[in-house]
């Protein structure tokens, strides 16, 4: 996978006293659009990736949603998109919201040499699929299904569970599900595959019998490790 360095950036708008954090590539025209609208760029950090820069954002703006914080700027009041990351400066400040991105940017560095698993739950063309993997190969060897798009997959409709863990605990976690498949009456569905399936999901992917619920919940347990949900209603997922 290419990895594109993306910034992060917090920009500011005086006049209505409202500011925003988000994301733009190398190339991108993003913050220079808020500029034509009276916004100030405020700092940014470059990330070494898109996905980096993303889970930056999103990490602040769930920390802002804990905290009580909602968007401020009504949308007819931003023809460039992105009101759903603004916050009123009464309430945040302009550096409390850059140090929330830098203690963001610090924790997914700090996360970088780890995979993700990614257990996925979805209804798909009636059926009931259970598919899980890591965002990054594990190794050839090992033989170990990649899932590199698990917030695509929950803006789909699926419900997606990750984790971070590093490479040895995730293939553990992925054999330990393997395990528990193999005598829970969890079936691999060949099906899938003649319906031309992402491949990356199909190296691990069954179709549940059971009550959907309580085959998903005994899943979670079986991976062995706490999972977390990835939201189904993202930011503004491309550049903001």
């Amino acid at each position: 996978m290419i990895e594109t360095p993306t910034h992060v950036y917090v920009v500011t708008h005086s006049a209505v006293g409202v500011g925003k954090v988000g994301i733009a590539g190398l190339d991108s025209a993003r913050i220079d659009q808020h500029r034509s609208q009276g916004w100030h760029l405020y700092r940014a950090v470059l990330l070494p990736s898109r996905e980096a820069a993303r889970q930056v954002e999103r990490s602040v703006l769930r920390q802002l949603k804990i905290d009580g914080v909602n968007a401020r700027m009504p949308a007819d009041r931003m023809p460039q998109g992105g009101q759903s990351e603004t916050v009123n400066l009464d309430e945040v400040s302009a550096a409390d919201l850059w140090g929330r991105v830098v203690a963001a940017a610090g924790e997914v560095q700090a996360q970088a040499d780890r995979s993700r698993v990614v257990l996925v739950l979805a209804r798909m063309d009636g059926g009931r699929v259970l598919a899980v993997g890591t965002d990054t190969p594990l190794g050839a060897s090992k033989g170990s299904p990649e899932c590199a798009f698990g917030e695509e997959l929950a803006e789909d409709g699926w419900l997606v569970y990750t984790a971070n863990m590093t490479a040895a605990a995730a293939e553990i976690a992925l054999r330990d599900l393997r395990a528990w498949a193999a005598t829970a009456g969890v079936i691999d569905d060949a099906a899938l595959r003649e319906a031309n399936w992402p491949v990356p999901l199909l190296r691990n992917t069954y179709r549940l019998r059971g009550a959907v619920d309580e085959e998903f919940r005994q899943a979670r347990i079986a991976v062995g490790v706490p999972l977390h949900p990835v939201p189904a209603d993202g930011s503004d997922e491309d550049e903001d």
